[in-house]
């Protein structure tokens, strides 16, 4: 998926469930959202990245907007 086809087709920006600000968009991945051999054969779906700008949490949004803790630590070990 293109930079252009995520901008149109991603849903609005949704607020943050910790803060209530409104979150930035980062980047889309196509993936099933599972750690598992099967995942491959599993349906392929968005999955949206967001950070919050006011409290600097990482959230994903693929079904439901959830905390995303790999990014998370990631970005607060400055790795």
């Amino acid at each position: 998926m293109t930079d252009a086809e995520g901008a149109t087709t991603r849903p609005p920006d949704p607020p943050c469930p910790a803060c209530g600000e409104t979150l930035v968009y980062l980047d889309t991945e196509i993936a099933s959202g599972a750690f598992r051999a099967q995942a491959v054969s599993m349906p392929q779906m968005p999955i949206y990245y967001y950070d919050c700008a006011a409290c600097h949490m990482c959230w994903k949004l693929g079904q439901r907007l959830l905390p995303d803790p790999v990014r998370q630590i990631l970005r607060d070990t400055g790795v």
